[in-house]
């Protein structure tokens, strides 16, 4: 292995003990460092094949702690890992996976202590999700 691509596997196992990056943000970030495409396409592939890179780990993770900090809808969630430059179908699989009937009511639910329904379809709950919350809620007082 040469000297390069032992340089830019190290950088990159610096940047993901840190946190989860997606292969988009990881390889600008070692091209910023001024590693060659190859050199980090390579390296890309060798950290994926061992398990180290993993784009469904980046988005569960993102997901999760985005969602802790300000709850959000699967339509808002799905632009903010586009922009970020994941996988669109990695991004739908686990969106789908994640986003369950009982989730979206717990983020509803914590999202609606601070925004009425323009502020809940703001953060990219359907009217559906929303329109549930408040059937339950509506049965929890009954």
């Amino acid at each position: 292995m040469d000297k390069d691509l032992l340089k830019c596997a190290d950088q990159a196992l610096r940047y993901l003990s840190i946190r989860e990056h997606n292969r988009s943000e990881l390889s600008l970030k070692l091209r910023n460092k001024g590693y060659e495409e190859d050199i980090i396409n390579r390296t890309l592939d060798s950290l994926e094949e061992d398990g180290l890179l993993s784009e469904k780990r980046y988005v569960e993770a993102y997901i999760r702690s985005s969602n802790n900090r300000h709850p959000e809808g699967k339509s808002v969630m799905m632009a903010r890992l586009l922009s970020k430059g994941a996988d669109r179908n990695v991004c739908r699989s686990v969106l789908d996976d994640i986003y369950n009937d009982d989730y979206v009511c717990a983020l509803v639910t914590r999202a609606s202590a601070k925004k009425d329904r323009i502020g809940l379809l703001k953060a990219g709950f359907s009217s559906a999700d929303i329109a549930k919350y408040m059937l339950s809620k509506s049965d929890d007082i009954e």
